[in-house]
């Protein structure tokens, strides 16, 4: 199984010819979703003692499963947060599995983590963050949100080392799903701020909500999560004074920029960033706005040596690692170890295309939900939501309920028009468009809204 034969020749020319196949195709095919009756009629399990030819095994997948996959690179694919990634990264990141690039310590892969950590000051630089920032590359948002407060906590912990008070993270009600399930996985307690019309987390929410109930005096607040782009709305939280905030109660301010990090390398939404170079962490996703294929996400501390002390696993095996200082290991800035370099694909992207393409893609995305906006307000039967702040548009069809939604949205996935699943924002069902790719563009934007009559 391990040596380089014909077997292995065969399989690696089927799967350089699809994905030859499947890079050139200009757009992607959005396919369809099957069901668990379609798999057992069409994909029966190959997994036997003897194995398959490799042609029986290959053709499952191009014929069978690819095909009930719904491609989240398709322009036209416009749910939750989309992924398109650039093509350069794609075909870079076979060679990431290729090489079997181990991205865990400086003395395995000092190669490969001195070109993440390029793009890591990158990242840093883009939110203004000091020379002593770093972080690493890890799955995704979930696992970022997690390691920070971590290291939240492990801050608050050595300042308040006598406060036996439970702890408390601070969020707003728009705040990810994760930051919950964060509180619950740190065994912590969560105080939900509700917002305001706007939608938007700031200073005088948080202590509109404290002095609201007699409880919160028994907790210790640790963290403030801040939000730069919500999933639902796209909304940017106030970090300006969220950050005063945190500078007056020595409270820990964490960003979560999954989505909308990418937003800082806009001069048309950087403002709307400013207060995020006083926090103390945030994340980005770059599988989400910044073209980097799945899984791929950055957590990035203002100041590293916490981070490291916090997160680095010590054994006996392990000591070796932290024996040389003459580079910084991934494994210790995140509740992680074993790492694949899954910064390498990005890195080797932007240096290919250059930022300034970035940009103009980041750009194109926040003009087409200008676009739809304002195609949205022209038409009788829709309503818009909000304006858009970012790259998301969220609006309603005009006497519709959830049912109705929904038929809708199936039949335009069966017609492939498009992937755009419903949301509720108030208890109310809505439409929402999240713009990411830059290959959408208003021929479809258009084509979506005229279904919708």
């Amino acid at each position: 199984m391990h040596k380089f034969d014909d077997k292995v020749a065969r399989i690696l020319l089927n799967v350089l010819s699809h994905t030859i196949e499947r890079l050139s195709l200009d757009p992607p095919t959005l396919d369809n979703s099957r069901t668990v009756d379609f798999f057992n009629e069409n994909a029966k399990c190959l997994i036997c003692e003897e194995g398959n030819p490799i042609e029986t095994v290959f053709n499952q997948y191009k014929s069978v499963l690819e095909e009930s996959i719904v491609s989240i690179d398709s322009p036209r694919f416009l749910s939750f947060i989309p992924v398109a990634p650039t093509k350069a990264s794609m075909i870079f990141d076979l060679v990431v599995s290729a090489g079997s690039l181990n991205g865990t310590s400086w003395q395995e892969a000092s190669g490969a983590v001195w070109a993440e950590n390029q793009v890591i000051r990158w990242i840093a630089d883009l939110a203004d963050f000091p020379e002593e920032a770093g972080g690493c590359f890890i799955s995704g948002g979930t696992l970022g949100n997690l390691s920070a407060l971590v290291v939240a906590r492990e801050f608050y912990r050595r300042s308040h080392s006598s406060n036996n008070k439970r702890l408390a993270i601070v969020c707003s009600d728009q705040a990810h799903s994760s930051v919950k399930s964060t509180a619950s996985v740190m065994d912590c307690e969560i105080i939900v701020v509700p917002t305001a019309q706007n939608r938007q987390l700031n200073s005088q929410s948080i202590l509109k909500e404290l002095n609201k109930s007699n409880k919160y005096k028994d907790y210790a607040i640790f963290a403030v999560v801040a939000t730069a782009g919500t999933t639902n709305l796209g909304i940017v939280d106030d970090l300006e004074s969220l950050s005063r905030y945190a500078e007056q109660t020595d409270t820990w301010l964490h960003v979560d920029a999954a989505y909308g990090g990418a937003g800082l390398l806009s001069p048309k939404v950087r403002h709307l960033y400013d207060g995020i170079e006083k926090a103390d962490s945030f994340i980005v996703d770059p599988h989400k706005w910044l073209f980097a294929p799945l899984d791929c996400a950055a957590v990035i501390y203002r100041d590293k040596s916490l981070a490291a002390e916090v997160h680095a696993q010590k054994a006996g095996y392990l000591d070796v690692l932290h024996q040389d200082e003459e580079g910084n290991n991934p494994s210790d800035y995140a509740f992680h170890l074993s790492r694949r370099a899954r910064g390498l694909p990005l890195w080797f992207s932007l240096s290919v295309y250059g930022v300034a393409s970035y940009r103009e893609a980041i750009e194109h995305s926040l003009d087409m939900a200008r676009y739809a906006s304002e195609k949205i307000i022209a038409l009788p039967y829709l309503r818009l939501f909000m304006e858009p702040i970012l790259s998301v548009v969220v609006f309603e069809r005009n006497g519709w309920d959830w049912d109705e939604y929904k038929r809708w949205s199936t039949e335009q996935l069966k017609n492939q028009v498009c992937y755009v699943v419903p949301s509720l924002v108030d208890q109310k069902p809505v439409l929402r468009f999240a713009f990411l790719n830059p290959e959408m563009t208003t021929e479809i934007i258009d084509e979506i809204l005229v279904s919708l009559e």
